[in-house]
């Protein structure tokens, strides 16, 4: 049986056998030595503990290789602070000095830092919701230290875009084809009959797919196709269902998975030939229409606006308090802006309690709705910061509504800055949902730790 290793090899490949101990001094106001003194380890322990035995850890005294939270929690952190994937981790903890610091495991002569492998493990098995729980315990830090105000509120949505390809009609459906083909070729190789002409129908999807791309010329023909491509996927649908419905009950693990994947491309399906029916007819784009067959999450979002009518990825709420430090909110379905400011607050007080009320609320004119507008009121908040739609009057005075206006700006920024390269917001690399969904958190724990780290050193504590 092969010996499973937590950590790195203790000698490079490219080192001699006999290292040699180097004495560096690091400096007690290192601005990550700052950050870690301003940090609640004890809660952050707790809630990484609680997140890593939940997805099967070895956190209570189990027998077996212990999970060393000492180590992971604060490498985790540090990963998140310098927002690096799991190999660009590894190699930093094997140069950085401060970094071990960091670790707490400078007065070890050969301490264990753990392989890429291993890190990235940490990182996902805390999962989306354990990095909320700890961006909440890093906005508490925040406002304790007089760092953020959390009587302001201002908020707006925006789509964290996926690295897809222009998502046209033939290639979502293509998507939608491949997926159906492959689960049926797992039934085939286990004996399920009645599988070949779903499998031929798959063919004729791909073959018609490379003729839109090919050879249709001219917007007429490609719609010809396109027309002929959704019958197509249709048929493939009806052949298909009545596999689903022998064999959901199946109790072998192979045939079970591949009849979910059937199951779950009808259900997308569903949803999106009607869209593309609209889109041929209309030339309009569906709202929440789904742009990938494997990521039904990612939809088209409807802006409008100059230069950009339509996003196509995940739309976000971010919501941004004062101070600078932000959270986000995945909206899930259709993008309704008039409940946005409701859905702000509700995420509002998910952090800071169930009856924390900020004094001002701001949004844009797409959440101006008489019936949001008054259970704001209802709620508490004094200033409703909302632009009024057409001729309606504001709700606050002048003087505020130069604040609310410098708000938006200060939101707008921040949004500008985490689609940067330091952050990563749009276009994660990740491929699989379960650690897709926690990109977006993770920009956003980035963000704050970092601004969190230089608000610290400026303050000089």
């Amino acid at each position: 049986m092969k010996e499973q290793r937590h950590s790195t090899p203790r000698v490079c490949p490219g080192a001699t056998e006999k290292g040699q101990i180097v004495q560096v001094y690091v400096d007690r106001n290192h601005p990550l030595l700052q950050l870690k003194r301003a940090l609640p380890w004890v809660s952050l322990f707790e809630v990484m503990t609680r997140r890593w035995a939940a997805a099967g850890k070895n956190t209570n005294g189990r027998p077996g290789l212990p999970w060393d939270v000492s180590l992971y929690g604060p490498l985790v952190v540090l990963m998140l602070v310098k927002n690096l994937n799991a190999r660009d981790m590894e190699a930093y903890l094997a140069e950085n000095v401060v970094a071990r610091v960091f670790l707490g495991r400078q007065d070890d002569p050969m301490p264990q830092i753990r392989d890429h492998s291993n890190i990235a493990r940490a990182f996902v098995a805390l999962g989306k919701d354990g990095i909320e729980e700890v961006n909440a315990l890093v906005l508490h830090v925040a406002k304790d230290l007089g760092f953020a105000d959390p009587g302001i509120l201002s908020s707006d949505t925006t789509a964290q875009e996926l690295p897809l390809g222009y998502p046209n009609e033939p290639g979502i459906l293509r998507g939608l084809a491949q997926r159906c083909g492959r689960a049926l070729e797992k039934l085939k190789r286990r004996g399920v009959q009645g599988v070949e002409a779903a499998i031929e129908q798959v063919q004729t999807i791909l073959r018609t797919v490379k003729e839109h791309h090919l050879f249709a010329k001219g917007t007429d023909a490609k719609r010809q196709v396109l027309i002929r491509l959704l019958t197509e996927v249709g048929q493939l649908v009806v052949q298909t269902r009545p596999l689903v419905a022998r064999l959901s009950q199946s109790g072998k693990r192979v045939i079970q998975h591949a009849t979910a994947t059937l199951g779950t491309m009808h259900e997308v399906a569903k949803g999106l030939i009607p869209q593309i029916v609209q889109w041929i007819t209309t030339g309009v784009v569906a709202k929440g229409k789904i742009l990938h067959a494997g990521i039904t999450q990612a939809r088209a979002i409807v802006r409008n606006k100059t230069g950009k009518k339509v996003e196509f990825g995940l739309p976000y709420l971010l919501s941004r308090i004062g101070g600078g430090y932000v959270f986000g909110t995945l909206i899930q379905g259709v993008v309704d802006e008039t409940k946005m400011p409701l859905v702000a607050l509700a995420g509002y007080r998910d952090i800071f309690g169930p009856h924390a009320t900020p004094a001002l609320l701001v949004y844009d004119r797409g959440g101006d709705a008489p019936a949001t507008v008054a259970q704001l009121a209802h709620e508490g908040v004094k200033q409703i910061g909302i632009q009024p739609r057409g001729k309606r009057p504001w709700r606050i005075a002048e003087a505020v509504r130069e604040q609310v206006r410098s708000e938006r700006g200060k939101t707008e920024g921040i949004i500008g800055t985490l689609k940067s390269d330091k952050y990563n917001f749009n276009k994660p690399k990740e491929r699989l949902w379960q650690t897709l969904e926690m990109a977006g958190p993770r920009s956003l724990l980035s963000f704050n730790l970092n601004k969190l780290m230089r608000d610290v050193v400026g303050a000089g504590t």
